[in-house]
């Protein structure tokens, strides 16, 4: 028994290194909304026309709020700023997106599926409930009291 709680204890020192995976979640969303969101730039009428058939209601203004959520939001997760604030917007815009494009074709990637959309989804509420972690995250140079 005294090795287990050996182990645990050794194990549980990994606490002191969580900002490592909050970094690399952030930088790894940033390249996924950035690209998505400029890629959109480059064929907004094509997507504002695609919002339209899915009977989006205002297809040309969520077109625009949908690129400024994407590539504002990966703009400030890239930084680590308002990271919790941002990743809500996110989770709304990704909910959507399974839902409206991606639900319908299954789970799996290869078919389109959602499996990528709620993948991104969990990664994002990671961050909403943890932050951006410590260091190199401007978050926590701009919150935390010295």
């Amino acid at each position: 028994m005294k090795i287990i709680l050996n182990i645990h204890n050794l194990l549980k020192n990994f606490e002191t290194l969580s900002f490592v995976p909050l970094t690399l979640i952030r930088v790894y969303l940033f390249f996924v909304f950035w690209y998505a969101g400029t890629g959109k730039i480059d064929n907004f009428d094509k997507f504002s026309g695609y919002l339209g058939t899915l009977g989006v209601p205002l297809p040309d203004i969520l077109s625009w709020m949908i690129i400024l959520i994407e590539a504002g939001g990966a703009a400030l997760l890239l930084v680590g700023l308002f990271v919790r604030w941002m990743s809500l917007p996110l989770l709304i815009v990704m909910f959507f997106a399974g839902y409206l494009v991606h639900y319908q074709n299954g789970w799996a990637h290869e078919a389109n599926g959602i499996e990528f959309a709620a993948t991104y989804s969990l990664m994002i509420l990671t961050l909403l409930c943890f932050g951006g972690g410590k260091f190199l995250s401007l978050d926590y140079w701009v919150s935390s009291k010295k």
